[in-house]
């Protein structure tokens, strides 16, 4: 799975992308580049570890791993829909997820995308009043 840490010369790349599918996040505010490198200047202070997908040497989506007090939290599921359909998320969610470690993800209800995702990497799910919590336990 081409899967890397996010690099600042990907920044506008993931915005961009971000900013066309940003419906599908619970903060669906607009990013500016400004913004976007604010936040890449404060990823070291975070317990984040923020990821590309890449394809023929292309970003074509992310994912992050956060640490919590609920586990270790999949999020920014986020991928260029002319590569949607080719199983890349599901590889990039089960590369993430495959060492020893409780697993959380907290989805929107009407992300379609991200609910597909967990729901066949085998994370159990309950609704709640904001959307869906995906939860996974690997021994």
């Amino acid at each position: 799975m081409p899967l890397r840490p996010l690099a600042e010369t990907d920044l506008d790349t993931i915005r961009l992308l971000r900013n066309r599918h940003r419906h599908a996040f619970f903060d669906d505010r607009e990013i500016t580049a400004e913004v976007q490198h604010r936040w890449f200047a404060a990823l070291p202070d975070r317990r984040v570890d923020f990821f590309v997908i890449e394809e023929r040497s292309r970003v074509v989506g992310t994912i992050s791993v956060t640490t919590t007090a609920e586990g270790k939290e999949i999020g920014n599921l986020l991928l260029d829909t002319a590569v949607r359909g080719r199983g890349l998320m599901r590889r990039a969610v089960a590369e993430l997820t495959a060492t020893p470690a409780r697993y959380v993800a907290h989805v929107k209800a009407d992300n379609t995308q991200s609910l597909r995702v967990f729901r066949a990497s085998g994370f159990s799910e309950r609704a709640t009043a904001s959307g869906v919590v995906f939860e996974k336990t690997v021994s």
